[in-house]
């Protein structure tokens, strides 16, 4: 799902034009990115948590040279979903396929 399937589901539900719908849902993502960038945890109820959480420094490797290079310390967010979504959302499916090539078992998992 990309936004523009945002805006347009948002549209069909409210029964409002598609540019208005683009206005709330662009208000909506540019409250959650200033949010996210003064440092705010967003606590979704009933979908998950976004917490900006710190970065350490690091050294790594320039792949062309080899040399270390300093990596500074910075900040990356992170989301977690409520565990109730994970349940309903994600449906885990066993298969047992026994192919025709090969005399054994194999196991595949879905998930949908």
């Amino acid at each position: 799902m990309i936004k523009q399937d945002i805006v347009n589901r948002v549209a069909e539900q409210l029964n409002i034009t598609k540019v208005k719908a683009e206005i709330a849902v662009e208000s909506v993502f540019n409250s959650l990115k200033n949010a996210l960038k003064r440092g705010e945890r967003i606590e979704l109820r009933g979908f998950g948590v976004f917490i900006v959480k710190p970065r350490k420094s690091g050294v790594g490797r320039n792949p062309r040279t080899g040399e270390e290079v300093a990596i500074p310390p910075g900040k990356t967010i992170r989301f977690k979903e409520v565990s109730l979504l994970n349940k309903a959302s994600l449906k885990v499916e066993r298969y047992n396929v026994q192919p025709q090539c090969q005399k054994q078992q194999v196991n595949i998992v879905c998930i949908v």
